[in-house]
């Protein structure tokens, strides 16, 4: 089937469906709310996609999302909405799709200091620990164990060189995925695309990779909300990216 793309408010969010049928009736839903569209479309939700709701999501974080109704959403659209914190919502029913995304703006608005900062990648340094090779490759998964801050999946880390290494694919506890390992615990950990004695050994360090715009909203806004060894760990990080790139964070 071909394309229909419906262009509207310049200023909105992203709407991807299955049929003319429901792009319809989703687009006047949203219309009747006074829920502004930048662009509705038939078909799969992609990653270029995420990138334009990321860089509406610049100018407002309610609108920088997708409503997904009935469509595959590729796997490269999912990465890279991880990795921008770029909301999908997807669901197989019209009024579901609809309420979900109106309970998110409601909840989030309520806090929004608190759900920015929620958001951005964690300040964190964890070690390799050594005799804890589960799996070399495709995906490399050994144990790790949290030196400071709260690791959680899907965001980026580097070695102590800075090279960023890959994300957190996976974390697991006595076989059961788990969300956040904290300062002190142990996990397994799973990492795609790279391999155990090339990319990564035995007792590495790491730290979390925020990027270079999340590193200067940090240094701005949310110092106080990192505590005392959250903040080392971070001066830490600006340190090393620093070599890399001198405007770093600024």
């Amino acid at each position: 089937m071909k394309s229909v793309f419906i262009d509207t408010e310049t200023t909105g969010l992203i709407l991807k469906c299955d049929t003319i049928g429901s792009l319809e009736a989703l687009t006047e839903m949203l219309r009747r709310k006074q829920i502004p569209i930048s662009k509705a479309d038939i078909g799969p939700v992609t990653r270029r996609d995420v990138m334009e709701a990321k860089a509406i999501k610049e100018k407002d974080r309610h609108l920088g999302v997708i409503l997904s109704f009935n469509v595959k959403i590729f796997d490269d659209a999912v990465v890279e909405s991880e990795e921008s914190h770029v909301r999908i919502f997807d669901d197989k029913i019209i009024y579901s799709l609809i309420d979900n995304y109106s309970l998110w703006v409601e909840q989030d608005s309520a806090d929004v200091d608190s759900a920015i900062f929620n958001e951005m990648t964690p300040i964190v340094k964890f070690t390799f620990l050594k005799g804890y090779i589960f799996r070399n490759n495709n995906p490399a998964v050994f144990g790790i164990r949290v030196d400071a801050g709260k690791l959680r999946q899907k965001i980026p880390f580097m070695n102590e060189s800075g090279k960023k290494v890959g994300i957190v694919h996976q974390l697991q506890n006595d076989g059961k995925t788990i969300p956040t390992v904290k300062t002190g615990e142990e996990a397994a950990c799973s990492v795609q695309n790279i391999t155990i004695g090339r990319q990564i050994s035995e007792e590495d360090i790491f730290y979390s990779l925020p990027t270079p715009d999340e590193a200067k909203k940090l240094l701005k806004n949310y110092m106080h909300k990192l505590n005392p060894e959250e903040s080392k760990i971070f001066n830490k990080i600006l340190e090393i990216q620093r070599k890399i790139n001198p405007v770093y964070g600024y």
